[in-house]
């Protein structure tokens, strides 16, 4: 059985495993890291493998069926999102007749829409619902034992159809040890290169990889948790995390930072100080960072994670406004906690990149306005702003449906033309227009300051490594400015 597993080629730098899928501002371009680590499972087990990352690679849809071809797939794995799956449904029919290779989706829509994905082409076979490593596997191994579609009635975590039905199997348990699973970044040596990924606020190249799955807090808008990873954090052994940080450093030398992508890294305190105990304790020499939430505030376990190489923390900020975080479910993150945790950082040296959300539930004008000041006082390494992004599948989207404050269901309406994410949200009189032309005014407001400009100028000059991520980041910020399209 052989299975191409396919991040489907689509805008140049288009991320689908993002929290707000689409082209970045910054230029940020994630690593495949779920469609990776179901790879490696998949191979792991016996079976032959081709891997692409399209976009990445710039690819086009010509040149994709052509690698395609080359290799003469039994299954074709692809991982969709919402803004994308339209065109990502149709670039899988031309792959299924170029081919005859069975296609199967994965990835947060096809959770949340398992059965509307299916009927979106009659050349879809299989999509997943959830965490979908074991899926995969369960249903490469039912057709290399010969076995028919109509067996796949006892595969959890998939939709397929049989005939002219669509079945909705149950959903699969989440796994409990990810240690079983074959490192991402095994799969990014053999089919990828790091210099095409970047991340905004982290050095470059970079590597990113998660140690844990899932995220306990109940955040409205966050897609991840609500569909694939769970809300329960499921954290790999620190042994095996700190293993492939060894690898990672001695694989790619010159590789300057590895980013924990888990929805939240430092839920688990004690969990935190293990793993830089272990850092410090062979002797490591690697610099990291990884998803935060604003309520660490233990500066002496901050400062040893700083000596065991953590160099920054992503924050989700979102609002100013209180009643705006109580109605996201934010629990616990309160002004007063955020500026505390600040405050701990910059004690640490740990420097902070804040993400912030525009558009939360009863949003106004000056709550906009208010957030952007708050975010400029803060004195934060970078910042990024988003028009709020309600995914099916989120709690967010149904009540953004339920209040009739959803614009469109018309997934092809969700990226602007060059695939910046167009937000479908109004709040009461304040259009979706408004939420995105404030977005694109507070990435000017916050970065284009006399203050902060000096500050990064200042960073140049005593961090040549640091001076190197500002002016990669420099450089797609001013393009941004000068393709800037109409705010949609």
């Amino acid at each position: 059985m052989k299975v191409f597993f396919l991040n489907i080629p689509y805008h140049s730098r288009f991320t689908r495993e993002s929290r707000s899928p689409g082209v970045a501002p910054s230029g940020t371009l994630y690593y495949p890291i779920y469609l990776s680590l179901a790879a490696g499972l998949v191979r792991k087990h016996g079976f032959t493998i081709d891997f692409l990352d399209a976009p990445a690679k710039d690819y086009d849809l010509a040149r994709t069926e052509e690698r395609v071809e080359k290799f003469q797939p039994d299954l074709i794995v692809a991982t969709t999102v919402t803004a994308s799956v339209f065109h990502d449904v149709q670039a899988m029919e031309r792959l299924a007749q170029k081919t005859g290779a069975m296609t199967m989706l994965v990835g947060t829509h096809p959770t949340a829409r398992p059965l509307e994905t299916l009927k979106m082409s009659s050349r879809l076979d299989i999509v997943a619902v959830g965490e979908y490593d074991f899926t995969i596997l369960e249903v490469v191994r039912h057709f290399d034992q010969g076995k028919s579609r109509a067996g796949l009635s006892g595969v959890q975590g998939i939709a397929y159809r049989l005939d002219e039905q669509l079945i909705l199997n149950e959903r699969r348990p989440w796994h409990e040890n990810l240690d079983e699973i074959p490192w991402a970044s095994l799969i990014y040596r053999d089919f990828l290169k790091i210099e095409h990924y970047s991340y905004g606020a982290q050095l470059h190249p970079e590597v990113t990889i998660v140690s844990g799955r899932g995220c306990p807090y109940q955040c409205t808008f966050c897609v991840f948790p609500q569909t694939i990873t769970g809300q329960r954090y499921r954290p790999r052994s620190v042994k095996d995390v700190v293993d492939e940080m060894e690898f990672i450093q001695k694989t790619w030398p010159h590789n300057k930072e590895i980013m924990f992508e888990d929805d939240t890294l430092t839920v688990d305190k004690d969990r935190m100080r293990q793993l830089s105990e272990e850092i410090l304790r062979r002797g490591l020499k690697v610099t990291w960072s990884g998803n935060a939430r604003a309520d660490f505030d233990d500066v002496a376990l901050l400062k040893l994670m700083k000596k065991a190489g953590c160099r920054l923390f992503c924050v989700g900020f979102e609002s100013a406004d209180q009643a705006i975080l109580d109605e996201m479910k934010k629990g616990g993150a309160t002004i007063q906690i955020r500026e505390r945790f600040v405050k701990a950082c910059a004690e640490a040296g740990i420097m902070i990149h804040g993400c912030f959300l525009f558009g939360g539930a009863n949003e106004t004008p000056a709550t906009m306005r208010g957030t952007l000041e708050m975010a400029k006082r803060m004195n934060l390494d970078t910042a990024q702003f988003f028009p709020i992004m309600v995914y099916p599948g989120t709690r967010a989207y149904e009540e953004a449906k339920a209040s009739g404050e959803l614009d469109s269901e018309n997934y092809d309406e969700w990226l602007r033309g060059s695939g910046y994410y167009a937000s479908q949200v109004h709040r009461g009189e304040l259009t979706g227009e408004a939420i995105a032309k404030f977005t694109d005014r507070a990435y000017h407001e916050f970065y284009l300051r006399p203050l902060f400009m000096l500050r990064k100028l200042w960073q140049c000059l005593v961090s040549p490594q640091e001076c190197s991520r500002i002016l990669y980041g420099f450089g797609f910020f001013i393009k941004k400015l000068l393709t800037r399209e109409k705010a949609s």
